[in-house]
């Protein structure tokens, strides 16, 4: 027969205790009496996340449960007393919690420790931000030079409207339609939170001129580069905005990775640029 109880003292969240008792023939609960010497054969566990608080108060309680049978264990003078077989239980397991304590206690301050190594390691060894995307597009404008197509990309982003942490890159004579690298962090969509690392071809306000034929060169232009390109949501279209974007992980900039990064780069513009020159965008 198997019997579960709840340890009688407070529990809270990170605290769950479970007493399992294998009864003997004719062994039986009876209220407080959850110990029973000579009936009980084996205490089976606990499945437990110890904590101060609660070995404390387990403490107390088994102070408190021993008193209970001291008459006993002062009649009977024996190792074999109830008082006796309690206690030594009663302090194993108190033992035990104390252990399992200490061990949790010990594997978060060594993961703390693994977690501020790591970050320190980051913090001295890997690029910044601006750091890296200056690398990049000064990469990047090696490489396209070789294929002779000129970029500038010293124009600050706040000249066309930009944040700080977007880089733009002019290929053209029309300042409307520019390419930019940046981050971003989506908060709709099936990438909803995920850091992001993005290239950008930006042709705001130039829906039918550019955009819609060159939406018809997409999967083109997605052979050409190996990488799907995503579209602004419809209500961010809906307002004149209408980019082709590459989403790349934002790995590449935690590893510093510039090469892969601008090759990716060099082959998004390679591949739009003459289909926008076909579409007089020059």
């Amino acid at each position: 027969m198997y019997t579960v109880r709840r340890v009688p003292f407070p529990l809270n969240a990170r605290t769950f205790c479970v007493w399992c008792f294998v009864v003997g023939r004719g062994g039986k609960f009876k209220g407080e009496d959850f110990i029973r010497p000579g009936r009980l054969k084996l205490f089976v566990g606990v499945v437990i996340v110890a904590d101060k608080d609660f070995i404390e108060t387990f403490s107390r309680q088994k102070k408190a449960f021993l008193r209970k049978f001291s008459r006993e264990a002062d009649k009977q003078k024996s190792d074999s007393s109830p008082a006796v077989e309690h206690k030594k239980v009663l302090d194993w397991f108190e033992s035990w919690l104390k252990g399992e304590a200490e061990a949790v206690s010990g594997k978060r301050e060594r993961a703390r420790e693994r977690l501020k190594e790591r970050v320190k390691e980051r913090e001295q060894g890997a690029l910044s931000f601006e750091q890296f995307v200056d690398m990049v597009l000064e990469q990047t404008k090696e490489l396209l030079a070789e294929r002779d197509i000129e970029i500038n990309y010293s124009l600050p982003g706040q000249s066309l409207g930009i944040s700080e942490s977007w880089k733009c890159v002019k290929v053209f004579g029309n300042n409307d339609i520019y390419y930019r690298i940046g981050r971003t962090r989506p908060r709709k969509g099936p990438r909803k939170g995920e850091e992001l690392l993005v290239l950008d071809l930006v042709m705001d306000g130039y829906k039918k001129q550019v955009f819609v034929p060159l939406l018809d060169r997409k999967e083109i232009i997605e052979e050409n580069i190996g990488s799907d390109l995503e579209r602004e949501l419809p209500k961010v279209e809906a307002t004149g905005k209408y980019r082709f974007k590459m989403l790349l992980p934002f790995d590449l900039v935690e590893k510093g990775d510039v090469k892969e990064t601008a090759k990716k780069f060099v082959d998004f513009i390679s591949a739009t640029k003459h289909h926008l020159n076909e579409l007089g965008v020059n």
